[in-house]
């Protein structure tokens, strides 16, 4: 007789400290529902941005797991983001990802929304009924430096510490002066959290990323990388760029506050960004004055890190599928003015994080084949995982042991 799976609130409270998760984190779909509940609608997402939504009318798609929203700029240059769902008998209202409109129409029977998602109009509805509680239910949406994110909880967490801490930062590279460049999407057969594990420890990087590497000396220990960073400093007060170390993930985390972070650190001495030469590759972004030579990471939310550098910004999203298979999405933010072909070239922008995200899906799916053998017991993490530990015990965090069935 097979072993029965361990309990969600046994698994927490059996975690060893420095370690990887206990396979069942990454096997069992009970689990996954936790993820889904506990996760995945109550985090902040990146839905997209606003440059995505230059007029009235324009709108597009967010969709994750079963639910699709409506994110749409009105006529008074608002956004919104609505649930995808018709208030009459449930059908999807908009079928096309993206487009522009004066009106969302259910293609079912014909109900029509305005932009606010407030009811215009429903076919032979008796009088007697109250039309102004039949609009699409809106979705939580908040604009962070041009970037529109999502969040499905009843009581969302609020940008107003990163806001604080991170606006005085970010303000120089104009981020909502951005326009997305390209943007890829990388099925990976693997659990969402080995995706996220990966991508927040360069303790594989030497090996499997030979060609990010040479750029990027994050795979080397800190007194070798702390002379690069000091050097870097002086360059990027220059050229009117923060370098703040900001922590506030899992315990450092505000009340009631999304994960947050940023780091910016020196690539190496001859790469002005993350180029195959170290050459630049598109115009300066927002209002700096130079190239300082180096590159910042910031995270918002434990789904939704971004690289930023001098000329271009590069976007992660991890997306959740089902408990064996997930996406990452990847996208690339140039200066709104720069013309593909006059200004950058698209091949070179997408070298690196492309190049990087192929062997990321394979390293992670090994991965996941070899968490799924009956050999798999949990590894302790070593100091350069110190960030995927980070983000193990925030994920744990999200779970309170008292309200777990």
């Amino acid at each position: 007789m097979a072993e029965p799976k361990p309990a969600f609130q046994d698994l927490l409270s059996t975690h060893q400290s420095g370690h990887a998760l206990a396979q069942s984190f990454y096997t069992n779909s009970d689990v996954f529902g936790h993820d889904v509940d506990e996760v995945f609608y109550k985090d902040w997402h990146l839905a997209g941005h606003i440059s995505e939504l230059a007029l009235p009318g324009d709108y597009f798609l967010f969709e994750m797991l079963q639910e699709s929203v409506i994110i749409n700029r009105d006529d008074l240059g608002q956004i919104h983001g609505l649930a995808n769902v018709c208030r009459h008998r449930g059908s999807r209202v908009c079928i096309e990802p993206r487009g522009n409109t004066k009106r969302f129409t259910c293609p079912y029977h014909a109900w029509a929304y305005n932009l606010d998602g407030s009811l215009f109009n429903a076919r032979h509805l008796p009088p007697e009924i109250d039309r102004t509680k039949l609009g699409l239910r809106p979705i939580a949406t908040h604009v962070f430096h041009g970037f529109i994110f999502v969040s499905f909880a009843q009581d969302p967490t609020s940008f107003a510490a990163l806001h604080r801490d991170l606006d005085p930062i970010l303000t120089p590279f104009g981020l909502a002066r951005t326009k997305i460049a390209h943007r890829m999407v990388y099925p990976v057969k693997a659990n969402w959290k080995l995706l996220v594990e990966n991508y927040n420890e360069c303790y594989h990087c030497a090996t499997a990323h030979p060609e990010f590497s040479r750029s990027h000396p994050t795979h080397m220990p800190p007194d070798r990388v702390a002379p690069m960073n000091e050097a870097m400093q002086v360059r990027s007060t220059a050229c009117g760029i923060r370098t703040d170390y900001i922590d506030a993930i899992g315990s450092a985390r505000p009340d009631h506050a999304p994960d947050y972070a940023y780091n910016r650190y020196s690539l190496y001495e001859g790469y002005k960004t993350g180029s195959q030469t170290g050459s630049a590759l598109a115009p300066l972004l927002g209002d700096i004055k130079g190239y300082d030579g180096g590159a910042s990471d910031l995270y918002v939310g434990i789904l939704n890190p971004m690289l930023i550098y001098c000329d271009h910004a590069v976007v992660y999203r991890f997306i959740p599928i089902d408990k064996d298979h997930s996406a990452q999405e990847i996208i690339w933010m140039v200066h709104e003015d720069a013309q593909v072909g006059r200004d950058y070239d698209l091949d070179r922008l997408l070298w690196l994080w492309d190049l990087t995200t192929i062997a990321d899906k394979k390293i992670i799916e090994k991965n996941q084949e070899g968490v799924n053998s009956r050999y798999y017991t949990p590894g302790p993490f070593v100091d350069m995982e110190a960030y995927a530990k980070r983000f193990v015990d925030s994920y744990l965090m999200s779970f309170k042991l008292d309200e777990i069935d």
